[in-house]
């Protein structure tokens, strides 16, 4: 059977076609499978929420200066998402593991954690302390080193005390402390943490002072959430290696570790926090 010049050209030009079409299909899977990947790769990236607390009260003593104040979270509330992060499986990490992570140094178990509590009360020994100890957790405390009594105090729900120093070391089977300034836990007329208004040498001064009465910083994190360039600049030089601040992200490796996000509890329920993890 003999094809005309135009019919061999019409022949080509399908095969061409079909060649074309045929690669491009080819082409379009594996970008879609590297996108998949990709993606894949995105959504499996490991996310560490590190969650912020500050003074416990039992749910029967939230009122006068306790109701509706942002320090605040109830007894019964922390021991309910405790035990709910414990029945999903959640790890608590401590912050010389959260640092190698960082840096790509240590793998985390996939649902890792991070506990950490401000300012030093004493509810955080009455209460915090025995239900992590019970569920095997550990957790962070922020010192504010000024207000660390010499003696322990007696409790009351009616008011606000801190820890001591003796209540410090006895906690050291479920905490770790780091730094929450010694003295510059203040605000300015215009709002702003005072941390922001200092300078270099008040900053360094201040790290020292914190030094002096609990032994070498490591970890600090800014009051109020507020800092600077020159803030972080100043910690880097006195060798703080872990700061935080707060805001709803997780911590993923390669974040700026003198920036890193905590979770506010008073403002965030717990399903809100790990809900968010992709």
């Amino acid at each position: 059977m003999k094809f005309t010049q135009r019919e061999i050209r019409q022949i080509f030009l399908a095969c061409g076609m079909m060649l074309m079409m045929g690669w491009f299909t080819l082409y379009s899977s594996y970008m879609w499978q590297e996108e998949a990947v990709g993606q894949s790769d995105l959504a499996t990236e490991k996310q560490v929420p590190v969650l912020m607390y500050h003074h416990l009260v039992p749910q029967a003593e939230v009122y006068g200066i306790f109701a509706d104040n942002n320090i605040v979270i109830t007894v019964e509330k922390f021991r309910e998402q405790m035990t709910c992060l414990k029945e999903q499986g959640y790890q608590t990490i401590s912050l010389a593991q959260l640092q190698r992570f960082l840096v790509g140094e240590e793998e985390l178990p996939q649902k890792s954690i991070v506990l950490t509590f401000d300012d030093g009360y004493l509810s955080n020994y009455k209460y915090a302390y025995p239900i992590l100890q019970e569920l095997g957790y550990h957790g962070v405390i922020f010192l504010l080193t000024s207000v660390v009594e010499e003696q322990p105090q007696q409790y009351t729900a009616r008011g606000v005390q801190y820890l001591s120093w003796q209540e410090i070391a006895q906690m050291g089977d479920v905490f770790e402390f780091g730094c929450h300034t010694d003295h510059l836990h203040k605000l300015t007329l215009s709002g702003k943490g005072i941390l922001t208004a200092a300078s270099p040498t008040e900053v360094a001064a201040d790290l020292e002072l914190a030094r002096q009465k609990m032994g070498e910083v490591s970890y600090y994190c800014y009051p109020y959430g507020h800092y600077t360039e020159r803030t972080i600049e100043t910690l880097e030089r006195e060798g703080v290696k872990l700061a935080f601040t707060i805001g709803a992200e997780h911590v993923k490796r390669g974040d700026d570790p003198l920036r890193l996000k905590r979770w506010d509890m008073y403002q965030y329920e717990l399903q809100e926090v790990l809900e968010a993890i992709q």
